[in-house]
């Protein structure tokens, strides 16, 4: 048996805390999978079921880390910010003040003589030592998780800033030992490199905390929306009680202005509620008694009473919560690459600074000189941004989705749905409104009502939408089917059921075909036709048609104009389907394909080297959207379908299938937007830092400067990504 365990990680800042986690993780033994995610501090774990969770937080907390089971399978939507902000101001006040000192010599800035190095050399050097130690101090956890890492082998950002600034601390203090005995010494403190670098990197990490404290706010709204009391109506007194103690079936009264804490059907009342939380509709729904509402949705107006049908974490705010938790933490297979840089990143940075301050000293370059270098290269390097670059564009994107009413299963998924370049979609419920309705009624006899009664008596008790029709009609015309004594369904074919009377066969042509019935060619081209024989004898046929949805052209449209061919799969004859496909604008369609032959059909397109989605809503749509590289489940979908798909639309319409592939195709290009920059921040920086541009005759670059530009490379690959949280989906275009 397999088990997974989330888990909240604390005491990561960089892409190399992260690897180190996944790697202690992964190293357990019993552990299949072991994924970690910076953005959301968290991990989840594939393991045998005999590894405990205790086993697997010693693991972390082994290699410097602290580790805790996400309560239901939630992580953390706030961190706690890991510097305090009079910290940040200590740290910037005095970090100003000792490089205003130490450039002052050097640029003839004005200093009181007590403080010249020309006059008082020591009191210049000590002055700026005493206003470090602040800097030093705020940024203490830099020093402590920084020694901690690399004693246990597993050297992180922390470990870079440790020991650049510690290098450049303690080589201050040597040559201020020797000032008194050798004035020249005092040109060769770096106390402003240690204190501004310091103070700089203290600003870079709590702007990036704050962006990934931003970044998590959809997941933290959506959290929000859930009630944490209900009033439940009993023995017709009103209680108010905690929404988590709610039982099915109990009455809750929901009044204006206040959410609705369980998922239910109305049974009292009149009210517009808002459920722009979950679908995306800006405009209020009427709801009256039968109607199902949502927890986590707003009463406008009016007031109701609801039967609750689901409670606490079973609720549809609190799967579409979990939904969105769950796409944080599986990771997109881009991101593969900057993992595997992010494990030997550190050390890698730490023997280039080694490497280039040795080659400095042997080409004959002053101690200063060769300091600078090291100290430079140690502080420019950025493996926050690589490790940020992925997670967190995720985070902001499916984030953004769940908004607008699509729900992303993983990084993974979004990662596929945007390299989708052919869709495949299920008619009826997904281009049609799924409500079929009689158009027209032919009888071989001219015995119409004798014709629907019989074909009602055969779908008795389905639920089929055809049978649903049907019987629909049945009533309109006064007609009560009457059960039969037994009932023979052949799927996707037609019913063969048993009266008293005799046989009624009921289904497409090809059914009565197979059944030996002879029939003539439909006077009803482009609707669903169904015939109807009793004992043996053709009757007549019963046509049906189903109304295309509003936006189905504009989104066909929209999904033509990013270059996604279309396709219609349905078990309509083929005029039917070439009518909708007609109306629609499909490329192309299949026509009078079993619910079992749409997995075959999906498979076939796929060996074609395309890149399929699968649109559906229904169990038999269940094995097409599992073969799909995405399986998308459209709204009101059966939880079979929910199941087997990768994304989820929670908003009735069909716009919503085109802007899931356009938000993926936007949230890819953000990733590799953020890779880019963090990559060429790094090969660039880390170069001219080591002195390669100082070796043709360019400037070296000095500590702050490194420090700065560090300081804020993960806070630019964090702000790229939040423009994601604005994404406006586009607007779909006139259709001629």
């Amino acid at each position: 048996m397999q088990k997974e365990t989330v888990f909240n990680i604390k005491g990561m800042n960089c892409a190399a805390c992260s690897a180190s986690v996944e790697g202690a993780l992964s190293r357990v033994e019993g552990v299949i999978y072991a994924s970690v995610n910076l953005a959301a501090n968290s991990a989840v774990v594939v393991s045998e079921d005999n590894v405990s969770e205790e086993t697997l937080i010693a693991a972390v907390e082994k290699v410097g880390f602290g580790a805790s089971v996400a309560k239901d399978g939630q992580m953390v939507t706030q961190d706690e910010h890991r510097f305090h902000k009079w910290e940040i101001f200590l740290a910037l006040i005095c970090g100003a003040i000792v490089m205003y000192i130490g450039m002052g010599a050097h640029w003839g800035w004005p200093l009181p003589s007590v403080i010249s190095p020309d006059v008082a050399p020591l009191n210049y050097a000590l002055i700026q030592l005493i206003i470090t130690v602040p800097v030093i101090f705020a940024g203490r956890s830099f020093f402590t998780n920084g020694m901690k890492a690399l004693l246990k082998g597993h050297p992180t950002m922390d470990t870079l800033v440790m020991l650049g600034t510690g290098s450049a601390l303690v080589y201050s203090i040597v040559m201020t030992c020797f000032i008194p005995s050798d004035m020249h010494a005092v040109h060769s403190l770096y106390f402003e490199s240690a204190a501004v670098v310091v103070a700089l990197v203290l600003l870079g990490k709590y702007l990036e905390e704050s962006s990934k404290n931003r970044a998590k706010s959809a997941i933290s709204n959506l959290a929000s929306l859930v009630p944490q009391d209900a009033v439940v109506v009993k023995d017709g007194q009103e209680q108010k009680i905690k929404a988590a103690d709610v039982k099915k079936g109990d009455i809750v009264l929901v009044s204006i202005g206040q959410r609705i804490p369980v998922d239910g059907i109305v049974t009292e009342g009149q009210a517009s509620v808002d459920q722009s939380t979950l679908t995306g509709e800006s405009l209020p729904v009427f709801k009256e008694k039968g109607a199902k509402v949502s927890g986590g949705t707003l009463v406008a107006d009016g007031v109701l009473h609801i039967e609750a049908t689901n409670v606490g974490t079973n609720t549809a705010i609190s799967q579409v919560v979990k939904l969105v938790v769950q796409a944080q933490q599986k990771k997109a297979k881009i991101s593969r690459l900057a993992d595997k840089i992010s494990a030997v990143f550190v050390p890698a940075v730490t023997a280039i600074a080694i490497v280039a301050a040795v080659i400095w000293a042997i080409a004959g370059q002053d101690a200063n000189f060769v300091v600078n270098i090291f100290v430079s290269v140690l502080v420019v390097a950025c493996p926050c941004a690589l490790g940020l670059a992925t997670p967190i564009a995720v985070m902001v994107g499916t984030g953004r989705g769940a908004q607008m009413g699509i729900l992303f299963r993983g990084g993974d998924i979004v990662e596929t749905t945007g390299t989708v370049d052919t869709v495949l979609m299920d008619k009826t419920g997904t281009i049609t409104k799924g409500q079929l309705h009689v158009t027209n009624v032919v009888s071989d006899n001219g015995d119409e009502e004798a014709l629907v009664r019989l074909a009602a008596t055969a779908e008795y008790g389905a639920t089929h939408p055809i049978a649903k029709a049907i019987i629909e009609y049945a009533k309109f015309m006064d007609i009560e089917p009457k059960k039969p004594d037994s009932i023979k369904n052949v799927a996707g074919r037609g019913v063969i059921a048993q009266t008293k009377q005799g046989e009624v066969v009921i289904g497409t042509k090809e059914f009565m075909d197979i059944q030996g019935i002879p029939t003539e060619e439909s006077r009803t081209p482009g609707t669903t036709r169904v015939y109807v024989a009793y004992n043996g004898d053709m009757l007549g046929v019963i046509a049906l048609a189903d109304e295309i949805k509003e936006d189905a052209a504009n989104t066909v449209k929209l999904l033509h104009d990013a270059g996604i061919e279309t396709v219609m799969i349905t078990g309509d004859n083929e005029k039917a389907a070439q009518l909708i496909a007609v109306q629609a604008g499909i490329d192309r369609f299949v026509a009078n394909v079993l619910p079992e032959d749409k997995a075959a059909e999906v498979q076939r397109v796929k060996d074609s080297g395309k890149k399929v989605a699968f649109v559906g809503d229904g169990i038999n749509d269940a094995p097409a959207l599992a073969t799909a590289d995405v399986g998308i489940s459209v709204f009101g979908g059966t939880d079979v379908a929910a199941d087997s798909s990768g994304v989820i639309l929670m908003k009735d319409d069909t716009d919503s299938i085109a802007q899931s592939i356009l938000l993926s195709r936007r949230i890819m290009r953000t990733i590799k937007q953020n890779l880019f920059w963090a990559f060429i921040y790094n090969v660039i920086g880390i170069p001219i830092a080591a002195g390669v541009w100082f070796a043709f005759g360019g400037p070296t670059l000095t500590p702050m400067f490194a420090g700065l530009a560090m300081a804020f490379s993960s806070v630019c690959v964090v702000l790229n990504s939040l423009r994601l949280s604005v994404y406006k989906k586009k607007q779909k275009k006139s259709v001629d």
